[in-house]
């Protein structure tokens, strides 16, 4: 179960890259105000959901991992680890602030003034969000798994 969750997970990045990168897109180009708010409202949902999905996955993985059981026994030991500890700390909580500020700026951009305000709150945190999952995102594992 682990080792389908682990590539599940890792495969799942690239869906939430690119719906990020698609609601920057769409976010950017209704920022004159002449386009609706639907069509970046539904990537951004998408976004969101990608996100949560992602979460759901990577919690389970935290669940399941034996580096992470590993890890928990000696805490001290992995702390003064740095690869150790970004797997085991940092990126679980990185990733969970990511899926709040998504989340919450959605909530913020579909209830702005109009399509413009909409559109660059949304751009705002789709950024900001996107900045903390590239941060987050351990790139020193395999880009494709199971391709190596």
């Amino acid at each position: 179960m682990h080792a389908a969750l682990l590539h599940t997970h890792n495969l799942l990045r690239w869906v939430v890259l690119i719906l990020g990168v698609l609601t920057i897109i769409k976010a950017v180009q209704g920022l004159s105000g002449a386009r609706p708010y639907a069509t970046t409202r539904r990537f951004t949902a998408m976004f969101m959901g990608s996100l949560h999905l992602q979460l759901l996955l990577g919690l389970l993985l935290y669940m399941n991992s034996p580096a992470v059981k590993a890890a928990m026994r000696d805490m001290e030991a992995t702390m003064a680890d740095s690869a150790l500890r970004f797997i085991v700390a940092e990126h679980p909580v990185l990733m969970v602030v990511a899926a709040i500020v998504m989340t919450v700026g959605a909530i913020i951009a579909k209830n702005a003034a109009n399509d413009a305000a909409k559109h660059r709150k949304a751009l705002i945190f789709a950024g900001i969000t996107m900045a903390i999952v590239l941060y987050g995102i351990p790139w020193s594992r395999p880009l494709f798994p199971g391709m190596t």
